[in-house]
């Protein structure tokens, strides 16, 4: 607050009634840094705080309460506190678009580069090297809400407890691990463009009816909460049918979680979010529209599997298995012997924040690293046929043919409960899924109305001793 700012902002007329004075009260905002600004042409406005070169978002209760305390500190009396207080027009964004608009410039994250402000100094990560940068000599601003609260040290990072997490949660195989290290790096990088932008998707390993989870995920974004921007929409819940969907994600985010989401996400209306940006509508407010380099990146954690196969999903989403190091009966407390973050001391935070610029200093010169999952291809197939068929499927008869409509009603015999609305064809269609997933041979032949099917059992015999075999008989 500007203490040389004590013009009124309000007027005493001769009957000694208090009223506001639009203009000065413009000016008297303006005096204290608030501004207004759109994220771009198509955007409504934000109000936005400077404070040397850090700026925040402010919202109407936010103004309201910065007036009321001012009137108090300054003890302009209880008619201008009255006046401020019992009038909620002034403090409505129809009548705080009065104040003046600004363009600004922010520090962030280019092709080669990121930046990490903390406390003490700006951490710039490029590719093989890392740079401090002293606040006094940057002169563009920074996000408030982007300065992680805590001092940058120098150390090594490999005896970091998160760094043997990953390596827990991968499995203990470098190959996947190094696929978890460049998905750290990819989500601490806010650099995005509409083709190399994607949802990374963290997934079980384990197969079951009722994953229970439990395997670390919710860890990892909390890890990237202590370095990033981060907000969570509660999965379970969550509709994009509903109004507002994206009411509680701020401009400023740099990673939305859509945490611990149902079986039937519908992964698809997510598709224009990854490749044109997000549109962020406040209930009473304007939409704000930002294009996909101004957008958060997306997380998906989810105990199931996210549906839909082809070009267009693979495109968009990049899915990482955990593994069963970690779950319901042995947690990361109980293996370190310590809550992860909250009970950390001054090295162990060190460790961590080294730790995370390697990660991204391995995505900045490899990208996102691929591997071989467990179980995460079994586990779609799964979703997609229904674990009773994939179960049925090992018991139908190899190498002969068979009617389908016995081996409907067999599975039918077996599963009663589904008896009500399992259609023939839902069957027939897993079926092929099914031997298309294991390249088993399929094959289907029609006479007489009747339908028969034919599975390979894989089994191979030596043909040359077959036809030897024949040969000896001949000569006898």
């Amino acid at each position: 607050m500007n203490d040389n700012n004590t013009q009124p902002f309000w007027s005493v007329n001769q009957n000694g009634k208090i009223d506001l004075n639009n203009y000065l009260f413009k000016k008297f905002l303006e005096a204290n840094d608030y501004f207004k600004n759109k994220p771009n042409s198509n955007s409504s406005f934000n109000i936005i705080k400077k404070n040397d070169i850090f700026l925040e978002i402010k919202d109407e209760t936010d103004l309201k309460d910065f007036i009321l305390n001012y009137i108090e500190e300054n003890d302009l009396g209880v008619g201008v506190y009255n006046l401020m207080s019992g009038n909620l027009k002034y403090f409505k964004r129809d009548f705080l678009s009065m104040i003046k608009s600004k363009d600004i410039e922010i520090m962030k994250d280019t092709k080669d580069d990121a930046f990490f402000f903390y406390n003490n100094c700006i951490v710039n990560v490029k590719k093989n090297e890392k740079k401090i940068i002293n606040y006094k000599d940057v002169n563009i601003s920074i996000w408030k809400d982007q300065v992680i609260n805590r001092d940058f040290i120098e150390a090594d990072h490999h005896e970091s407890q998160f760094r043997t997490f990953i390596w827990k949660v991968s499995g203990e195989n470098v190959e996947r691990y190094n696929t978890m290290q460049s998905v750290l790096g990819y989500l601490l990088h806010s650099y995005k463009t509409n083709s190399n932008n994607r949802a990374i998707i963290f997934n079980d390993e384990m197969i079951s009816d009722n994953p229970n989870g439990r395997s670390g995920k919710g860890l990892i974004w909390n890890a990237l909460k202590q370095l990033k921007k981060v907000q969570s929409l509660d999965g379970k819940t969550f509709t994009f049918n509903k109004s507002f969907p994206y009411q509680n994600v701020s401009t400023d985010c740099q990673i939305l979680v859509f945490d611990d989401v149902e079986r039937n996400f519908h992964f698809e209306s997510l598709f224009s979010v990854i490749t044109e940006g997000i549109n962020i509508e406040y209930k009473g407010k304007d939409a704000i529209r930002l294009s996909v380099e101004e957008s958060p990146k997306i997380i998906i954690t989810t105990n199931y599997t996210i549906k839909g196969d082809g070009g267009s999903h693979d495109a968009r989403k990049f899915e990482v298995e955990m593994s069963t190091f970690f779950n319901a009966d042995y947690t990361p407390e109980m293996f370190f012997g310590n809550k992860l973050f909250n009970d950390w001391d001054d090295n162990e935070w060190a460790r961590f924040d080294n730790y995370m610029m390697e990660c991204l200093k391995k995505y900045l010169n490899s990208g996102l690293v691929k591997s071989n999952t467990k179980n995460l291809e079994v586990r779609k197939l799964i979703d997609k046929i229904g674990h009773e068929l994939h179960t049925f499927i090992e018991s139908i008869k190899r190498d002969e043919w068979i009617n389908i409509k016995a081996i409907y009603d067999n599975f039918l015999d077996s599963y009663p409960e589904l008896r009500k609305w399992y259609k023939q064809n839902s069957l027939t269609i897993g079926l092929k899924s099914y031997c298309k997933h294991y390249n088993i041979d399929y094959k289907t032949s029609t006479a007489g109305g009747v339908t028969k099917i034919f599975i390979d059992s894989g089994k191979q015999t030596d043909s040359e001793d077959d036809i030897w075999d024949e040969i000896q008989k001949g000569l006898k």
